[in-house]
């Protein structure tokens, strides 16, 4: 089955100079159909600018009256958006309404403060970053007291030295250890699972000696409560979402159950989390899959309410493969959060039919 949308195609980028010679003009482009027929003509547009996808503050608004041409297309020069968007750790959402009607989603901006170069770059000497440095996959590093913060995870090629104390708060996964050695002087872990073996000289639970391998160092009152935190039990959940209907050039959410209807807010298809539990993995199928743009399936998740949904670590990109797997996730939830899943395309180029989802996971 397929659903045809009012909507344009929007191409867009600001700049954020810092040299006041540069003039806040930003260029934005694209083509404006219904269905799958280009309107030509003349219209009133309407350019809104958000801080939130859905909701959010209006910070920025312009007028102006474009003619498209015989695709659709169109081209307008908006002046002040820099200005008016001048937080680098905020997002903002352009809202687009074309005679009255509104193109749904809203469209993510991009801004940076420095001229794009399509080419490698080169620094030598010192590189001094005043607080945050920003990625363009949303991913950022930054300074804080005595440590740095990497907001999508670390990844280590090579050896990993550590010469004071290694704090862990999360949970740690040791799959396969080079050399078969893993030294360490003091590791504070507030939950630690070893999938291989481990040769461990002294281990206390709570500040107290758990028995070694010989039989010593073995107090009789930690015999049984070490037994129960060794030995906890893992119990397994999913999450089944089988939608009727095409996803193509726009996002759309989609809901739980069988024969669902995507939607296009995230309220009307999310869920709430009825315990602690990990979302480990998702699995994928559909009747076809001839997309050749970005086609995200994306895990949200919300500790607030059904207005304010962020992405997880949980994303794959599911552009032209019918059916598919990756358990390779760790996405933490609390009883009383809400999640949704969300479809982001990366614009025209196919459709997926019929898609099924599920997502797995473990608590305890």
């Amino acid at each position: 089955m397929r659903v045809k949308f009012v909507g344009i195609i929007l191409v867009g980028v600001f700049l954020m100079s810092l040299v006041c010679a540069v003039s806040d003009t930003a260029v934005f482009q694209g083509q404006y159909y219904v269905g799958t027929e280009f309107q030509q003509g003349t219209y009133s547009f309407d350019f809104d600018i958000y801080t939130g996808e859905v909701f959010g503050d209006l910070i920025y608004t312009a007028t102006t009256n474009l003619t498209t041409g015989t695709w659709g297309q169109w081209k307008v020069e908006l002046d002040g958006i820099s200005e008016a968007c001048n937080d680098t750790t905020k997002d903002y959402f352009m809202e687009i309404t074309i005679d009255g009607s509104v193109q749904s989603p809203r469209r993510r901006l991009t801004h940076f403060n420095y001229l794009r170069k399509d080419v490698d770059e080169t620094t030598t000497g010192d590189l001094t970053i005043s607080n945050v440095l920003n990625f363009f996959s949303g991913g950022f590093i930054q300074e804080l007291i005595n440590r740095f913060v990497f907001s999508k995870g670390l990844e280590i090629i090579g050896n990993l030295e550590v010469n004071g104390d290694a704090n862990i708060t999360g949970v740690t996964y040791v799959g396969e250890l080079i050399g078969n050695e893993l030294n360490v002087g003091e590791l504070g872990v507030s939950e630690l699972t070893v999938s291989a073996e481990a040769n461990i000289n002294e281990l206390k639970v709570s500040g107290q000696a758990v028995c070694l391998e010989d039989g010593t160092d073995c107090p009789e009152s930690l015999i049984t409560s070490t037994q129960g935190i060794l030995t906890a039990e893992i119990h397994y959940t999913r999450f089944v979402s089988t939608v009727d209907g095409s996803l193509s050039l726009s996002n759309r959410y989609l809901p739980l159950g069988t024969d669902s209807l995507i939607t296009l807010t995230s309220g009307e298809s999310s869920w709430i989390i009825d315990r602690n539990m990990r979302i480990t993995g998702i699995l994928w199928s559909a009747v076809s899959n001839d997309r050749t743009a970005t086609s995200a399936i994306t895990l949200m998740k919300s500790t607030t309410n059904k207005a304010s949904f962020s992405a997880t670590g949980l994303s794959v990109d599911i552009q032209g493969q019918e059916s598919g797997s990756s358990t390779n996730f760790n996405e933490s939830f609390s009883q009383g959060d809400l999640a949704v899943i969300k479809y982001e395309s990366g614009g025209r180029g196919g459709d997926i039919d019929d898609l099924s989802i599920t997502l797995i996971g473990i608590y305890d």
